[in-house]
């Protein structure tokens, strides 16, 4: 069974893990589509949903990022590997 959490904490988690690495370059773009999802899930912050669910609830009903599935999907962005 997977695991449920808040619908605050699987927002803070895609933004985190999907937007900042997906969009690293457009800090508007990130900043908008967090107000969104913000709005959407205003007043439901308690609700247990899992990660995956909430992907595709935001991708699909909502259409709050706009990347097509092959750019989504792509790993881009390896923290590790990056030269600083």
């Amino acid at each position: 069974m997977p695991h449920k959490v808040k619908s605050q904490h699987a927002l803070n988690w895609f933004y985190g893990n999907i937007c900042t690495r997906k969009c690293y370059d457009d800090l508007d773009k990130q900043k908008k589509c967090y107000q969104k999802m913000q709005e959407i899930i205003k007043g439901h912050k308690d609700f247990l949903i899992t990660h995956k669910d909430f992907i595709q609830v935001m991708r699909n009903k909502h259409k709050v990022c706009d990347l097509d599935e092959a750019t989504f999907r792509k790993n881009e962005y390896d923290f590790w590997k990056r030269k600083l």
